[in-house]
């Protein structure tokens, strides 16, 4: 098989890395199917943006749907790749159902469960609204939850000591409780947020807005029946969640490209 302009020699990319590409290339030539597809798996598992490594894939894969996959790699890396795109013509052509049966069962020894999961995506990048609610989210989750944990080893110090009996608490020791097991339990939301917010996810997005409004009503509220009201807490509660409501409303655009990529 004789490869296009370009696709004979690796890519400048790190020396571990080209060296293992080199390696699939020439098991490619050889003829040693398995290794080739083992070792260059690898390269596109760590450097997705490799036509080197996609081409050569195309070369040893059987199955239609998989050389489908690397010819579309090869177009997204390279719209400008002629060779490339004439070829998915011509398979989308002679295959216009994606999900036609494999001509030949792969038998490869391969580390992924299949190559449709080393697609290459370009991942929309997450807005600068996103990061911050992120950070944000992250940074109280902490916070909380170490004031949480702390309070709450005390009361553990003093009900196994027998300092204190919970069925005989006044109304101060039931809301300081009260307030440790809050900050235990925000915290672990606001940890569940940041992932989903990390990985885009509409779970996270709608979280951070109950959350942050629900900060909104409390952190006020409380900070009202205090005796003297806090008018300082109550602005600094009640601007920090309005702002980051804002914040998670104006990063809507990140969750939505994820989502238009993903279909």
């Amino acid at each position: 098989m004789t490869p296009p302009i370009g696709y004979g020699d690796s890519l400048a990319i790190p020396n571990q890395l080209q060296q293992v590409l080199q390696q699939g290339i020439d098991a490619a030539k050889a003829g040693e199917i398995d290794q080739a597809r083992f070792l260059l798996l690898d390269v596109v598992e760590q450097d997705q943006t490799n036509e080197t490594a996609w081409y050569w894939l195309y070369q040893i894969f059987d199955r239609v749907d998989d050389k489908r996959v690397c010819l579309e790699n090869l177009v997204i890396i390279n719209p400008h790749n002629r060779w490339a795109k004439q070829k998915l013509l011509e398979h989308l052509t002679a295959y216009p159902s994606t999900g036609m049966p494999s001509q030949k069962p792969a038998k490869a020894k391969q580390k992924r469960s299949s190559l449709e999961q080393t697609v290459v995506t370009t991942r929309p990048r997450r807005p600068v609204a996103l990061k911050l609610i992120i950070a944000f989210w992250l940074g109280i989750s902490i916070i909380l939850l170490s004031g949480g944990i702390i309070s709450g080893g005390e009361w553990l110090a003093l009900v196994l000591s027998g300092r204190i009996e919970l069925t005989d608490l006044t109304i101060i020791q039931y809301f300081d409780l009260l307030v440790t097991i809050s900050f235990v339990t925000v915290g672990l939301l606001g940890f569940y947020i940041t992932v989903t917010l990390f990985i885009q996810s509409m779970i996270g997005f709608y979280g951070s807005i109950l959350l942050a409004l629900g900060l909104l009503l409390i952190g006020p509220t409380f900070s009202l029946i205090l005796n003297p009201p806090n008018y300082a807490t109550m602005i600094c509660t009640g601007g920090v969640s309005g702002v980051i409501v804002l914040l998670t409303l104006a990063s809507q655009s990140g969750f939505q490209s994820r989502s238009n990529h993903e279909q």
